[in-house]
């Protein structure tokens, strides 16, 4: 049977549900229904009785108003037989409506209290009868007290003053019923609209009630298809989970309430060499061997039906039927061969640990030495070069007019030769240092660094350098600058014109790296010449034409390998030199 909901996700959403909801569903459908139809029958009945209630309430006070009316002619009736026939018989009525007046007016006030306007007329209907029976008494007073001394005119007089507010309560009468029946009119009709919309609601509910039963039983049938096709699950689970347990390469026992062997698989037949009838229905610490005072059994070692004794790791998973186990035994002889091979390994491996950190000091202690000797060395070579240089000049001086064209050339090209000396222990001393001193790393905005190389550089106006959008990275600043400022200035320093052009540019290679490089439109270089131009002392130029240590790019390519990277030359003679290298986002740990 197809699901009862047709889209998709009520389908799931059902799907998901605990199956003790999705049985207490079906059950809440029709009692919600029921529920509901009689909350609704409820509230539209308790709709009917306020109408009716109103409708009773107005029918009262019509009634009271005529009782009232009727019980002011009655006294002026019984008022009026009395003037003209003084007998205590024609004032019955009037007793009568002197009793029964506050009662009515008290009643009538308490009817229409919700209505505001009617409240005030009926108070006003209280005062004028109040009034008109203050007038009868006066006339029975003059009729009983007075007669002589008042003519007939005068007690005429008082009866006739009594028409105007009888008038006036008259009409107030009739405002009262006026506005009386107009509600009735409208209560009647909501009455008769509540009455429909009750019909239609119960209907309704009924119908809704229906359906809800229908789709309940869908359900219910659907719940019990589902639970036919988990049994059918359950059933194949449990073949699986046979299957699965016996080809299993652990031992695994499952045991009754009692500790006793009640499942013994193929895994644990070879293991310990019972089978399976053999040991079930026994304890199953036969299984494991006793401890030194025969008292308990050693959870560690298993003892096999031959009596052999062999390492084991035993495990404990319950299961939530009548306080069944499932145990899980491996056998550890295999891994403890394993551990211990390991164990061997790590000894070893911690004995060329100590070797090499004995052999890192002593690479520290070579380092700190070469760094010492090299200081040494380019400070007292230094010492004789400026020597050297300054004599040069002294002699010149002191020859001055008499040394030969010449040999003035000669002296200057021995000044330029010890300059060049001097440089060359610079570059030697700074080549010997690179990634052995250490250097911060820091965040590096490149297109800031690349500025602030410019300002150093000052290349000509005429001079044109462009630099693309460069990235932020973490590095070691300091080198970063150095290779930038090497790679720039031979651009500048080597190119043929004064108005050439440097393009710089960056690449970003995945996160990890980046790729830049320094172009320039210069005469390039020839190919065979591409890695040589990376040797220490290789210039490409004769020094006599372009003063060079031939050092500088030897100094790059050792700081970017040192940092991880790699750099390369792509050039052809005539068409301009571009130097390509990448560099970490994030650099390598160096050895202290």
């Amino acid at each position: 049977m197809p699901f009862p909901i047709s889209f998709p996700i009520f389908k799931t959403q059902w799907q998901r549900l605990n199956l003790s909801y999705r049985l207490l569903i079906p059950l809440l459908i029709p009692m919600t229904c029921i529920v509901a139809s009689v909350g609704t029958h409820n509230w539209l009945t308790q709709g009917v009785i306020e109408s009716e209630q109103y409708v009773q309430r107005t029918q009262d006070v019509l009634q009271i108003n005529q009782e009232i009316l009727i019980s002011l002619l009655n006294a002026e009736t019984s008022v009026r037989g009395y003037y003209i026939n003084p007998q205590a018989d024609f004032l019955e009525f009037y007793q009568v409506a002197s009793n029964n007046l506050p009662d009515l007016l008290s009643r009538l006030q308490y009817l229409l209290q919700e209505n505001s306007l009617q409240l005030e007329r009926s108070q006003e209907l209280a005062q004028l009868s109040q009034q008109r029976l203050m007038q009868f008494q006066q006339v029975l007073r003059s009729i009983n007290n007075l007669r002589r001394e008042n003519p007939p005119t005068r007690q005429n007089q008082l009866l006739r003053q009594g028409k105007t507010k009888m008038d006036r309560i008259r009409l107030i009468i009739e405002q009262l019923e006026q506005e009386e029946k107009r509600s009735l009119i409208i209560r009647k009709q909501t009455l008769i609209s509540q009455l429909g919309v009750q019909t239609t609601i119960l209907w309704g509910s009924l119908i809704i009630s229906a359906l809800g039963t229908a789709i309940a039983i869908v359900l219910f049938i659907k719940l019990v298809e589902e639970l036919q096709e988990r049994g059918r699950y359950l059933y194949e689970s449990k073949n699986l989970a046979k299957t699965v347990v016996a080809s299993v390469l652990d031992s695994v026992i499952i045991l009754d309430g009692q500790d006793l062997i009640e499942s013994f698989n193929d895994a644990a037949v070879r293991m310990f060499g019972y089978t399976s009838a053999e040991v079930i229905g026994k304890d199953w610490r036969l299984l494991l061997a006793p401890t030194p005072d025969l008292t308990e059994a050693n959870y560690d070692t298993g003892k096999h039906r031959q009596g052999s004794f062999f390492p084991i790791e035993v495990s404990f998973s319950e299961i939530s039927v009548n306080h069944r186990q499932i145990v899980i035994i491996r056998d550890m002889t295999e891994r403890q061969q394993t551990a211990a091979k390991l164990q061997a390994r790590s000894d070893e491996l911690a004995r060329l640990n100590k070797s090499l950190s004995v052999t890192n000091w002593l690479l520290a202690e070579r380092n700190n030495d070469l760094d010492q000797f090299a200081y040494v060395a380019s400070h007292d070579l230094k010492a004789p070069l400026r020597a050297i240089s300054n004599l040069s000049e002294w002699i010149e001086e002191d020859l001055m007019g008499e040394i030969s064209i010449e040999n003035q050339a000669q002296m200057q090209l021995l000044r330029r030769r010890v300059h060049r000396m001097d440089a060359l222990l610079d570059g030697l001393l700074e080549y010997s240092r690179v990634g052995r001193v250490p250097t911060q790393v820091e965040s590096i905005d490149v297109g800031v660094l690349l500025a602030e190389i410019m300002e150093t550089l000052e290349p000509a106006e005429t001079f044109k350098i462009d630099i693309m959008s460069m990235p932020t990275l973490n590095g070691r600043k300091l080198l970063l600058k150095q290779v930038f400022t090497n790679l720039i200035d031979n651009a500048i320093k080597h190119h043929p014109s004064q108005s050439g052009l440097v393009k710089i540019s960056a690449i970003d290679l995945g996160g990890d790296r980046y790729e830049f490089a320094v172009t320039d439109d210069g005469k390039g270089i020839n190919p065979q010449f591409h890695k040589r131009i990376f040797n220490v002392f290789q210039t490409l130029q004769a020094r006599d034409v372009k003063e060079s240590t031939g050092i500088g790019l030897a100094i790059v390519k050792k700081i970017v390998e040192s940092e991880g990277g790699q750099i390369w030359l792509k050039s052809e003679l005539g068409k301009g030199a571009s130097f390509h290298f990448t560099w970490l986002n994030l650099p390598i740990e160096r050895l202290s």
